[in-house]
């Protein structure tokens, strides 16, 4: 029913224009040209006021798609009313059909307000190095449909942005610095001085932030060992890399300390 009364529309619109002298037409298209510079002008500065800005290029994009929209849709109505034609039934049924379709379109358009959100709030950008909900990654590109990041294991994952504006999402690169945190556990016979002091060079061959709080204390005493906790700052791109080799690092400097790190296991005496 829409598509009918929206040809008729256009039909009687049509048989208006054939009606009109040829002056008034020359003038609208003066008009429509007119406008159309304005448009070019108006844009030419909002491209160069949105550069100012730290909005996302994305954002850039999609902030003037809907303005050019808006400002040619109102030229157009401007041009038709300028003729004389009565464009309130026009405009009435082109919001009907503009309702029908969102309601198609309605989880789109959640999406598109999510991406529009993202990218004015800025809770992470790309190559930011995040956590959402149980999944780890590297953001990729925030569309204005969905967020694309990759796993560590080399996994593209694409996020509805409706969703990403309910979850929860840890950025890791954000603040530039992370503190790791290693639990090593010695025997009780290795003595807790010499134990430090193995913990702490291998702390220092992991080139920890300087002036940040650096700490390597007893933790507790477990059934089969002393537990040592080590903590030290470093930047947030060398996360992963130094968690790997503290580990590493620790292992050696005990060796070369002789220091015991042990296993659980269970000591039984018999009474004879």
């Amino acid at each position: 029913m829409l598509i009918l009364d929206f040809i008729s529309e256009i039909t009687d619109l049509t048989k208006t224009l054939k009606a009109l002298p040829w002056k008034t037409l020359v003038l609208a298209l003066a008009m429509l040209a007119a406008g159309i510079v304005v448009i070019k002008i108006l844009m030419r500065f909002l491209d160069r006021g949105l550069r100012k800005t730290k909005l996302d290029g994305s954002l850039h994009s999609f902030l003037k798609t809907v303005l050019r929209v808006v400002l040619y849709f109102a030229l157009l109505l401007s041009v038709i009313s300028y003729l004389g034609i009565d464009i309130t039934s026009l405009v009435a049924l082109l919001s009907v059909v503009t309702l029908a379709i969102s309601l198609a379109v309605q989880n789109v358009l959640s999406n598109v307000a999510g991406g529009v959100m993202l990218m004015g709030a800025k809770p992470f950008k790309k190559g930011d190095y995040v956590r959402i909900e149980e999944e780890e990654g590297t953001i990729d590109e925030i569309g204005i449909i969905y967020t694309r990041y990759h796993t560590m294991d080399n996994r593209s994952v694409l996020v509805p942005n409706a969703k990403m504006t309910t979850a929860t999402v840890e950025n890791y690169t954000d603040l530039g610095k992370r503190r790791l945190e290693l639990v090593v556990g010695a025997s009780y016979t290795s003595d807790p001085n010499r134990v430090m002091e193995a913990l702490k060079k291998a702390l220092l061959r992991c080139d920890p932030l300087e002036g940040m709080e650096q700490i390597v204390e007893f933790q507790d005493f477990g059934d089969s060992a002393i537990s040592y906790h080590v903590c030290l700052w470093i930047p947030s791109s060398r996360y992963i890399d130094t968690r790997y080799k503290l580990r590493r690092c620790v292992w050696e400097e005990f060796r070369a300390a002789g220091v015991e790190m042990t296993y659980p296991h269970l000591n039984v005496h018999l009474d004879t």
